[in-house]
């Protein structure tokens, strides 16, 4: 559906004026995310597009380990040992092991994961390593992964080739003087041991409160093809009263210099109207090391470019919590995937557009036991654009009862466009039940696409048909 992008400003606008003579308060806390969780509010923050089609390969069944609503309680160990076994000959291992003093914070995770696929020529092996270390004096965080990863190719025109991979990062900000923080960041990739590619950022920010300045430099380099592109910024930021608002000067290398404003305007308790601008080489090639049909030709990535202004209303009620976005925004270089040259991998493609928003997130308690939630996204497109649909959704319930918890949801993908195909929309339902036994160990199932409807990725590609998985997790 197409519509002028201006409609919903308009709408804004009114609402704005509306609200200017209502008491002003700044929210400390947020809502977020499908189970409602509460944090703090982040000043002159761009949410990434919401549209990312994945499919996860075998997500941490819900407990005490990770936050979900209505299901996880306070975590009162250090860490944990699971084992998690299923369809397609998978075998998932994680240790974790998470400490807390008055001075201090670490978590550790390692993971290994071995799976046979659910294709021919399929299979898929990984090792994670994540570090990360918090102090007053500094925090380090410092992660690892390696395996690799079948390609299939296409329904009818199956490939028979292994992608290997490794990356890591690091990230690294010193904390020790007071209002001036520097802080450095990297992310590196190697695939098929040929290609090579580093993201660099440096960061130095003064914070003088009510203004807080900052500058930096950001490089992407392709090391085997002698390639780089060089960033410098400048921002600044002021906060009065009700109000923030700054700005952010930055040059890109070939591709010249930008104004990004940022303000956000709390119009009311639970009424924010915000403006964002980015401008940045995005990193693409870690879906080159998540999804089987993907693949990059060429290093000269044009930097993604966005300019968005919303409305959010944050609401409390008794029994309900409610989030609603509405935004507007216009989009260069945002990069879609499609099979440009025939060979039966997808490649990033930048597309341009003009698009409206409405995001709509609700947590509702029906009883002592059981909480319904819905979280979903319209986008109202000025054109046609392949690979994102225009609406997405979750809905379902969940519930914790004595020593057990669970949750079981639908997920929705509408229409995507591929070069002029389409691909119809599909819904799939989700099941998660966790046993609890003294509170020291977890075991349970997971069941997605529990109906075993058939769906694809992309053209040419089917996402997996029934998974059942069972876990047991041990505390320590």
């Amino acid at each position: 559906m197409k519509i002028n992008c201006f409609v919903l400003t308009l709408i804004w606008i009114s609402l704005v004026l509306n609200g200017l003579s209502q008491e002003i308060k700044l929210p400390e806390e947020r809502i977020t995310g499908e189970d409602i969780r509460i944090e703090k509010t982040r000043l002159f923050f761009l949410s990434p597009p919401y549209f990312n089609i994945t499919i996860p390969e075998i997500p941490e069944p819900i407990g005490k380990s990770v936050e979900a609503e209505g299901i996880t309680e306070g975590k009162p160990y250090e860490g944990y040992v699971s084992f998690t076994i299923g369809s397609y000959n998978t075998i998932k291992n994680i240790l974790s092991y998470h400490s807390i003093t008055e001075r201090s914070e670490y978590l550790f995770d390692l993971e290994t994961l071995l799976s046979g696929g659910y294709r021919d020529n399929n299979q898929r092996q990984k090792m994670e390593f994540n570090f990360q270390s918090n102090s007053s004096d500094s925090k380090l965080s410092l992660g690892l992964s390696q395996g690799s990863t079948e390609l299939p190719g296409p329904e009818g025109h199956p490939f028979n080739i292994e992608r290997d991979f490794l990356s890591f990062n690091t990230g690294f900000s010193f904390l020790k003087i007071q209002d001036l923080i520097p802080s450095i960041s990297q992310r590196f990739y190697r695939i098929d041991n040929a290609d090579e590619i580093n993201f660099t950022t440096l960061n130095l920010l003064i914070d003088k409160y009510p203004v807080i300045f900052e500058t930096g430099i950001e490089r992407y380099d392709v090391f085997d093809e002698g390639f780089s592109t060089t960033s410098f910024y400048q921002s600044i930021h002021k906060k009065q009263g009700r109000l923030n608002i700054g700005g952010t000067l930055k040059v890109i290398e070939r591709y010249g210099a930008r104004f990004l404003p940022s303000l956000s305007y709390n119009i009311n308790e639970g009424v924010t109207l915000n403006l964002v601008g980015i401008y940045i080489i995005p990193d693409i090639y870690r879906d080159i090391i998540s999804d089987e049909y993907k693949e990059i030709i060429g290093y000269n990535v044009a930097p993604e470019e966005e300019y968005k202004i919303s409305l959010v209303l944050q609401k409390k009620f008794t029994d309900t919590d409610l989030c609603l976005d509405i935004s507007s925004s216009y989009r260069d270089n945002f990069y879609g995937w499609k099979d440009i040259n025939g060979n039966g991998l997808f490649e990033p493609c930048p597309q341009q557009y003009w698009q409206a928003g409405i995001n709509f997130e609700i947590k509702h308690t029906l009883t002592d036991y059981i909480k319904w939630f819905f979280k979903g996204e319209k986008r109202f497109l000025s054109k046609d654009i392949d690979f994102y649909p225009e609406e997405v959704f979750d809905t379902g319930l969940t519930v914790n009862y004595k020593k057990t918890r669970g949750k079981l949801w639908l997920s929705y993908t509408g229409e995507r466009r591929f070069s002029g195909k389409e691909l119809g929309s599909t819904s799939v339902i989700n099941t998660e039940i966790v046993f609890t036994n003294q509170k020291l160990i977890e075991w349970g199932i997971m069941l997605y696409n529990i109906t075993d409807r058939d769906n694809f990725k992309v053209p040419g590609y089917p996402a997996e048909g029934r998974n059942i998985m069972l876990f047991i997790r041990f505390f320590f």
